[in-house]
């Protein structure tokens, strides 16, 4: 008789009972040798949840998270995108605000116009939409509705 199909439910159970009875050292080379297969999205969720299982040792928070000397640097890696860190602490807002102005930001550049050449039949319209891109030190074209 043929086996019914595991339901992804089934599947994620049997694999936990199975790992459960594995040591520290042989579920990290478990991990280390699944990882590569894991898509972008499943590799940022097992981050965000290791992240969230691991506590950082105190000195990790005071003396580097929280230090107005190392904070700005740590925030100024970051594009503009990420403004949401500011509501992290004060700390961190302090340190966006002082890298704001020294920040990368976007660039737009946008180009119109009309060529009616020599031939007044011919009309060509022009437009385009360019944004700079400073972590690749290029423009790239948009689309222009």
């Amino acid at each position: 008789p043929r086996e019914p199909p595991l339901t992804p439910s089934m599947a994620s159970h049997r694999i936990g009972a199975r790992l459960s009875g594995l040591s520290p050292e042989q579920l990290v080379a478990f991990i280390d040798e699944q990882a590569p297969l894991w898509s972008a999205a499943a590799m940022r969720v097992a981050e965000e949840h290791a992240a969230r299982l691991v506590e950082q040792p105190e000195w990790v928070l005071s003396e580097v998270l929280l230090s107005p000397d190392l904070a700005p640097h740590i925030l100024a890696q970051l594009p503009t995108t990420e403004h949401a860190v500011k509501g992290t602490c004060r700390a961190w807002r302090r340190g966006w605000k002082e890298t704001l102005k020294k920040r990368e930001r976007p660039r737009l550049v946008v180009f119109g116009g009309k060529n009616t050449g020599d031939d007044s039949e011919f009309l060509e319209q022009y437009n385009s939409l360019e944004r700079y891109n400073p972590s690749t030190n290029a423009w790239e074209e948009e689309a222009v509705a």
